[in-house]
């Protein structure tokens, strides 16, 4: 019988203990604890699980950041669960490399479930999970051929957009950068040009996309 190595970080005594009794019972496991984020580090140097069920609320610093930091240097499919956990956290930790999440609400057979299939290489994720987290990567892909395509104006243009999408006239950008409105609108046939843009509110509306704009310095 092949017997995976299973690792449990919780700050809670009982829960550790609950799913270590549930482990133990099933047989086909090997498990290990971590109460905190020192003790998650050193089994996962000494004890290699190849699977690491990790708190969202893991003391000191929570899951999030306990993922990110071991998955520059752990091959093990690190998996973040908790209770009710907000959609945006979740997304953070997938970003952050975690292999999938789940409840902790979930049944004993649903997390058998979930171990053993992870050893088969699925990622554990509920189901109305996934289109947020389909839709986080398209949004994030997004974002990224936005910024690509930004870098092609100048820094005044960049100025003038941001303003753009803000919902100032011409006379405000104008006011606020020190110069005509001629020069405005100038900058304003140049960015629409360079982005292959038919208007005013798609150039505020592409800015926007950008998750509150980037500066100059991003963009250069």
């Amino acid at each position: 019988m092949i017997r995976r190595r299973v690792l449990i970080a919780d700050g809670a005594p009982l829960f550790r203990s609950g799913v270590r009794h549930l482990l133990t019972r099933e047989g086909d496991f090997v498990l290990s604890e971590a109460s905190d984020f020192d003790e998650l580090m050193q089994a996962m140097e000494h004890e290699e699980p190849e699977i690491a069920l990790i708190d969202l609320d893991l003391p000191p610093s929570g899951g999030v950041a306990a993922v990110a930091d071991i998955a520059r240097q752990s091959a093990a499919r690190l998996v973040v669960w908790g209770f009710e956990a907000e959609r945006e956290q979740v997304l953070e930790a997938l970003t952050a490399g975690a292999d999938g999440f789940l409840d902790k609400a979930i049944s004993p057979t649903g997390l058998m479930r979930a171990l053993r299939g992870m050893s088969r290489g699925e990622t554990p994720l509920p189901r109305e999970l996934v289109t947020v987290v389909v839709d986080a990567v398209h949004d994030f892909e997004a974002r990224d051929r936005a910024r690509e395509r930004v870098v092609v104006l100048s820094a005044r243009e960049r100025e003038v957009l941001a303003l753009v999408a803000t919902g100032a006239r011409n006379r405000q950008i104008a006011q606020e950068l020190s110069i005509s409105e001629f020069t405005v609108k100038r900058h304003m046939q140049n960015i629409l040009q360079k982005l292959n843009l038919s208007s005013r509110t798609a150039a505020g509306a592409f800015y926007r996309a950008l998750d509150g704009g980037v500066t100059t310095e991003e963009a250069v």
